[in-house]
């Protein structure tokens, strides 16, 4: 367990051993705002122009500066990529890959498996769940020459069923998030395990939040949020490991350059280090501390929007048609494109979330509507998902 009590060399108390950075790299494939008079083909769904300006501007801004200045920290991480991130990084920014390959290749970065769609396959078809997840891992071995050990689902959409098909598909950890009611009971900065057996890890999300979402906040009562008084959180904080996972657009495009937050993360592997804190992988972690216990998650749970549930896809009744569409798609002769319809985002625009979440949801949004999201997303399926060639009635 962790070393409380302990001091380093400069006479500096600890109390937290390890920081555990996890950061989700993904992109969907954007539908074009189009309608039934359109008349459009199956190919012409997809917003082409909308999707390369966004991956670009992110690339740019976010993506490859990011993982500079990870690198030149010496901070060590776990990524997970969607499949339609790499797609996307292939056409669109190369750059980025490279970047993120030089990162892998030093030693520095953990890849992690999940859905090759980010979709929401593991809570309707585990056989589709099962092939998305394998040809993500393809794709990182492909790519990457990297086999995941680790896993995470989409939005981290977790219970203990979930955690049992990881473990099936041969992942040693899987990460969730720790919700108010399961850290009434469980502290998220330890290490457990699922029924199952896997690693489980949960994420410390007020910590996390501090930064993706209030970093830039000056009406936040701890704004500025500096270096050495976030290290100064972290090294009073009890427990082994402090578990912040994040987007990793956080970097340089939701909290801009201009907020200082590259200049926050050099300094905090500085300070991090005064009070002998280490980066480290989710796969190092069974080997630093033991499991605290066994947590079981039979409930889903998400990391999305303050009730951290499913409801920012399936909250409302435009979601729910839209869903089960969806599944009825799943015979359809455009197999690949209806994979693609999976992505969770395009029904996750749909959502009118709670008002505390609305902010959010329009920031994602690229239409700005959910009820233009629903048209668009209904007629995309209607157009492409028919089974030969007839039309969904």
């Amino acid at each position: 367990m962790g070393k409380i009590g302990n001091k380093n060399d400069r006479g500096v108390q600890i109390n937290m051993e390890n920081i555990v950075f996890y950061f989700e790299l993904h992109q969907p494939f954007r539908l074009r705002p189009l309608r039934m008079q359109d008349n459009a083909t199956a190919m012409d769904i997809f917003w082409e122009e909308k999707n390369r300006e966004i991956f670009k501007r992110i690339s740019e801004n976010a993506y490859i500066p990011a993982t500079q200045t990870l690198m030149e920290s010496g901070i060590k991480s776990t990524f997970s990529m969607s499949g339609t991130f790499i797609e996307q990084a292939m056409k669109y920014s190369p750059k980025t890959l490279d970047i993120i390959e030089d990162y892998v290749k030093s030693g520095m970065c953990e890849l992690m498996g999940e859905t090759y769609f980010h979709s929401l396959a593991s809570i309707w078809d585990e056989e589709e769940f099962e092939y998305q997840v394998r040809e993500q891992t393809k794709t990182m071995k492909n790519i990457f020459n990297y086999s995941p050990v680790s896993f995470r689902n989409t939005e981290l959409i977790y219970n203990n069923r979930i955690a049992e098909m990881a473990k099936n598909m041969g992942f040693r950890n899987i990460i969730a998030e720790g919700t108010d009611e399961i850290s009434k009971n469980f502290s998220p900065n330890y290490r457990y395990v699922a029924p199952s057996g896997i690693n489980l890890y949960l994420r410390n999300y007020s910590m996390s939040d501090n930064i993706s979402f209030r970093f830039s906040n000056t009406v936040w009562n701890e704004y500025p949020l500096t270096a050495d008084k976030y290290a100064k959180w972290i090294q009073n904080s009890p427990g082994d490991i402090m578990n912040l996972y994040m987007d990793y657009e956080t970097f340089g495009e939701h909290q801009r350059k201009e907020t200082g937050i590259f200049d926050f993360i050099r300094y905090l592997s500085k300070y991090i280090e005064d009070y002998g804190i280490k980066t480290i992988k989710i796969d190092e972690i069974a080997k630093e501390h033991n499991a605290r216990g066994m947590v079981s998650i039979e409930k889903t749970i998400s990391w999305a929007d303050t009730r951290r549930d499913l409801s920012a896809w399936l909250g409302n009744a435009m979601q729910n048609e839209a869903f089960n569409r969806l599944k009825l798609c799943s015979a359809s002769d455009n197999k690949e494109i209806w994979r693609y319809m999976q992505t969770s985002d395009l029904i996750y625009y749909m959502s009118m979330g709670n008002p505390e979440d609305f902010t959010v949801h329009e920031y994602f949004n690229p239409y700005r509507s959910p009820y233009l999201a629903f048209i668009y997303y209904m007629f995309a399926l209607d157009n492409t998902c028919s089974s030969h060639n007839e039309r969904i009635e």
